[in-house]
């Protein structure tokens, strides 16, 4: 099999409202709170000056990062498609999410939304073929890399990992 080559925006959902917040009466039901919203206009002004142009990004069904990629997909400057994967779902099966990106593969520049610590395992499979964590996704964190999908065994390079204080100095930087 020929290696499929991809640049991949891994992106860790924005801040959240807690649980027992006002109709949030479980982890799923979560939504972005107020800040979570504005980090993420201001996270998507980061990648547009970082030229990070997606065709499409894969998000959890979870609000928080439905409305996470949602928000990136409305001021990305080239309006990446906005598609639902069940395998970002919390608690998400690597070989799962594994051939989701084999199936897009061919749209070569790809974001996928979801949660922790199931981030942190993705790019631990993808730079290292293992799933133990080396880069912590805090809420609104990020992750660029190169994937070659080969198979089993992919192989990565890691362009560079954002916190939302960094994107924030991106967004607002002269």
């Amino acid at each position: 099999m020929a290696a499929r080559e991809l640049e991949l925006l891994i992106i860790r959902h924005g801040e959240a409202t807690p649980v027992g917040s006002p109709g949030v009466g479980s982890d799923r039901e979560r939504t972005l709170s107020a800040t979570g919203v504005d980090k993420t206009k201001r996270a998507a002004a980061a990648l547009n000056r970082l030229g990070i142009r997606l065709n499409a990004v894969l998000t959890s069904p979870y609000p928080r990062a439905h409305q996470t990629a949602e928000i990136l997909c409305e001021r990305l400057e080239r309006a990446p498609q906005l598609r639902a994967c069940d395998a970002l779902s919390c608690d998400a099966d690597m070989g799962r999410l594994m051939e989701e990106l084999n199936r897009v593969a061919e749209l070569k520049a790809v974001g996928v939304c979801g949660h922790e610590p199931d981030l942190s395992r993705l790019t631990a499979r993808l730079l290292a073929n293992d799933d133990r964590p080396r880069l912590v996704f805090h809420t609104g964190s990020m992750a660029y890399m190169h994937v070659e999908l080969n198979g089993s065994t992919p192989s990565s390079l890691l362009h560079w990992f954002l916190d939302s204080r960094q994107l924030d100095w991106i967004a607002q930087a002269p």
